[in-house]
């Protein structure tokens, strides 16, 4: 498993499912998190900026340790 931090923005969240996706900064790519992964606040919004770790382990790749920038 390989972990490093990288900063973006929310693109989407459903507090009711519990998951949304990153657009990390100068990338089109998208990042899927959970709801678990976010810390020091209880919710993040649509277009709010986040800092986090991008975990890979195998060919999935997600955002843990989300936090508020």
């Amino acid at each position: 498993m390989e972990s490093s931090l990288r900063a973006g923005k929310v693109i989407s969240f459903d507090p009711v499912n519990g998951a949304g996706l990153i657009a990390p900064f100068g990338s089109d790519e998208q990042v899927p998190f959970r709801a678990q992964a976010i810390r020091f606040v209880d919710l993040v919004a649509e277009g709010q900026p986040v800092i986090y770790a991008l975990e890979r382990a195998g060919v999935t790749t997600r955002a843990v340790e989300v936090r508020p920038a």
